[in-house]
């Protein structure tokens, strides 16, 4: 479960070093911004709105913030 938090977008960026995205629904195109910074288990992430088009719409950016996670995060990307 994506947990979303009360923090400024930016600052939460900041702090996780994460890109803030923008661009176009599949489904609907309309415009998107990745300003909900959220927490998932050791990842730390920022989400766009719910905008009517369900979750799989929904754009993300995360990162793994945890040693485990970092080193397994690191495994698949070499994989691809």
């Amino acid at each position: 479960m994506i947990v979303p938090l009360e923090m400024d977008y930016l600052t939460w960026a900041s702090k996780y070093n994460l890109r803030v995205k923008t661009g176009k629904c599949v489904k609907c195109e309309r415009e998107l911004i990745t300003n909900i910074p959220f927490a998932l288990k050791s990842y730390r992430g920022l989400k766009s709105e719910d905008h009517g088009c369900g979750e799989k719409y929904t754009w993300k950016t995360f990162k793994p913030t945890g040693v485990k996670e970092k080193e397994q995060w690191a495994i698949i990307a070499s994989s691809m």
